[in-house]
C-alpha cells in the first residue's frame, strides 16, 4: 500500500503508526535546511509527535542547498510529502511510523526566488539545519568563517542568488531586518558549540557584506546550541523490500535508525518555537557538557573504531563490536581515557551512558557501515579526538589510547590491502593528509592539533612506533600487542 493521505487510515489499521493531526490544513512555521537521513529520523520524528499531541500546529517546510536526487524528491511528493521511520532496537524490537510534518520542499539550485522567499517570510518562526559541519564553510583551526571558500567568496563578491547556507541565512536575515520578522536559527549538527559557530559564522559574513543588520540581529535572532543524538545509517534497497514485506507498505523514501534517540536544547530568549520538551527532549541551561560528551564518547569512539576495522576486513560497525580487541579497546581503554577529560554531565551516568553506546554499536538490526563512519574523518576527529588530546596532556591525564586511535588513523592512510589498493578515503583533507602521512607530526599539525602539544616529542615517537608494529605484524597482532600492554612497556 502506497503511502499519501487517502491511504492512511489502511496502513494505521496494520498496526503502523500514522499521523494523527490533519495534515491538510497545515501551514510551515519552521523551514529545515538540508533534507537528509537523519533530519528525517530525528527532528522531524519529534515533530511529529509534538503534532500528534496538539502541542504545536504548523509544519516544516524543507530547504535544500545543493542540488538533490530528483527521484527521491519526486517521489516524495507522489507520498504527499510522508515517509515512513523504521526503528530497530538490540534486542530486535521493531517499530514503523509515519511521519508527515513536512509541508513542502525547494531546492536553492532549481527554486533560488522560492527558497528564500520562505526563509525570510513571516510565517516562519524558526530556522533549523543539518548540513553537515562542511556546510558551515568554518575553519575550526582559526575560529572564523572560511573567507577562501569559493561559495563564500562568490556570496559575498556577487549580487546573484547565494550558494551557501551561511550566505542563505545571511541575505534572508537581512530581509528580516527590514521587515523587523525576529527568528531563531538553530543547528542540529555534531558541531561543538553549534550555535555560537553559526552566529559567528553569520556575524562575520554579514560584517563584511550586510553590515547595517547586525545591531538588529544582536536583539532579534537566537542561534541556540543543541546537542542531537540517533544512529541513522543511508538508506538501502533492502530497507524498502523489507518495510514492504513486514508491514504491506510501499514507501521509496523510508529511514532505518535505532530506537535511541536524544535531542538537548538551549533554553535561550527568542521567538515563538515549539516546546520540544513535550516530544521527549531536554531544555537545559547549559548544552555543552552534553554535547561533548556526546561527540567525544561516541562519534570519537565511532571514528577509533573504524579505521582499524576496515583494515581488519571488518565492514559493518556490529560486526567490529564482536571482535574482542576492537570492543575492549573502545570500552575499557579509549572511552576511560575520554571520560577523564568531561566535566560532571547533570542527569547523566557516563558509566551506563557508555555501557549503552557499546550496545547501539553493537545493534546487528542497524549494521552501520564502517566507511560511512570513516568519512570526513578529519572534521571529526578535530573536535572528538584532538581536542580532548590536548586537554588530557594539558592535565597530566593518561592518553595512550587516544594516541594508539590517532596512529590507527594515520595509518589508514598508508596501509594497503591483500591487492595492493590503498584504503577509501573520503575526507576534505585528503589532498593534505596523504602527502603528510609519513611524517606523525606533519600529519597531525595538518589534522588541527595545536603546536603546544606537537612539541611534545614523545607523541610522534609514540604515534612512530604504532605505526612500525603496523607495518611489521599486522594491524590485529599489534593490537594485540598494545592491548596486553607489550607496546607500553617496549616504549
Amino acid at each position: 500500500m502506497r503511502i499519501c493521505n487517502k491511504n492512511l487510515r489502511m496502513i494505521g489499521a496494520n498496526g503502523v503508526k500514522v499521523p494523527s493531526y490533519a495534515r491538510e490544513g497545515l501551514k510551515p512555521s519552521i523551514v529545515h535546511i538540508g533534507l537528509g537521513h537523519f533530519h528525517r529520523s530525528h527532528f522531524l520524528t519529534y515533530m511529529d509527535e509534538l503534532l500528534g499531541k496538539g502541542a504545536w500546529k504548523s509544519g516544516v517546510f524543507e530547504v535544500d542547498i545543493i542540488p538533490s536526487d530528483e527521484s527521491f524528491i519526486s517521489s516524495l511528493r507522489e507520498q504527499d510529502y510522508m515517509y515512513s521511520v523504521l526503528s530497530l532496537a538490540p534486542d530486535g524490537t521493531k517499530e514503523l511510523r509515519i511521519n508527515g510534518p513536512i509541508t513542502g520542499y525547494a531546492n536553492l539550485s532549481s527554486e533560488p526566488e522560492k527558497v528564500m522567499g520562505i526563509l525570510s517570510s513571516p510565517d516562519i518562526k524558526l530556522i533549523t539545519l543539518t548540513i553537515t559541519e562542511k556546510g558551515y564553510c568554518y575553519r575550526d583551526d582559526i575560529g572564523s568563517l572560511d573567507f577562501d571558500n569559493p561559495g563564500i567568496r562568490h556570496d559575498l563578491e556577487s549580487d546573484d542568488f547565494p550558494r551557501t547556507a551561511v550566505g542563505c541565512l545571511a541575505q534572508a536575515i537581512r530581509t528580516r531586518s527590514e521587515r523587523n520578522l525576529p527568528v531563531t536559527v538553530m543547528s542540529c549538527d555534531n558541531v561543538p558549540e553549534n550555535g555560537r559557530m553559526l552566529e559567528s559564522c553569520i556575524m562575520q559574513f554579514c560584517q563584511r557584506k550586510y553590515p547595517g543588520c547586525i545591531d538588529w540581529i544582536k536583539e532579534n535572532v537566537s542561534f541556540p546550541c543543541t546537542m542531537v543524538d540517533r544512529i541513522t545509517p543511508g538508506t538501502t534497497a533492502d530497507d524498502i523490500r523489507s518495510i514492504h514485506g513486514i508491514y504491506g507498505v510501499e514507501d521509496s523514501c523510508p529511514v532505518r535508525c535505532e530506537a535511541f534517540m536524544q535531542w538537548v536544547i538551549e533554553d535561550v530568549s527568542c521567538t515563538e518555537i515549539p516546546d520540544f520538551s513535550k516530544a521527549g527532549a531536554m531544555i537545559v541551561d547549559d548544552v555543552k557538557p552534553y554535547e561533548l560528551m556526546k561527540i567525544r564518547l561516541l562519534n570519537g569512539s565511532h571514528s577509533a573504531l573504524s579505521y582499524p576495522a576496515y583494515m581488519m576486513g571488518i565492514t559493518k560497525v556490529d560486526e567490529a563490536m564482536d571482535n574482542d580487541f576492537i570492543r575492549t579497546f573502545i570500552r575499557n581503554r579509549y572511552m576511560e581515557e575520554i571520560t577523564a577529560t568531561l566535566s560532571p554531565v547533570p542527569g547523566m551516568d557516563l558509566s551506563s551512558y557508555k555501557d549503552q553506546l557499546i550496545s547501539r554499536f553493537s545493534n546487528p538490526y542497524i549494521s552501520d557501515t564502517i566507511l560511512r563512519l570513516a568519512s570526513d574523518g578529519s572534521k571529526k576527529i578535530s573536535n572528538a579526538i584532538l581536542r580532548p588530546l590536548e586537554e588530557a596532556m594539558g592535565k597530566g591525564l593518561p592518553a595512550s589510547s587516544i594516541i594508539f586511535a590517532l596512529a590507527l588513523w594515520q595509518y589508514y592512510y598508508i596501509f594497503r590491502d591483500a591487492d595492493g589498493s590503498p584504503m577509501p578515503i573520503d575526507d576534505p583533507k585528503k589532498d593534505e593528509l596523504l602527502p603528510a602521512s609519513s611524517d606523525p607530526s606533519h600529519f597531525l599539525r595538518v589534522a588541527g592539533l595545536s603546536d603546544a602539544v606537537l612539541a611534545k616529542k614523545d607523541i610522534a615517537d609514540a604515534i612512530n612506533g604504532h605505526i612500525e608494529d603496523f607495518k611489521a605484524m599486522g594491524v590485529p597482532e599489534a593490537f594485540r600487542l598494545f592491548m596486553e600492554g607489550h607496546r607500553e612497556e617496549k616504549r
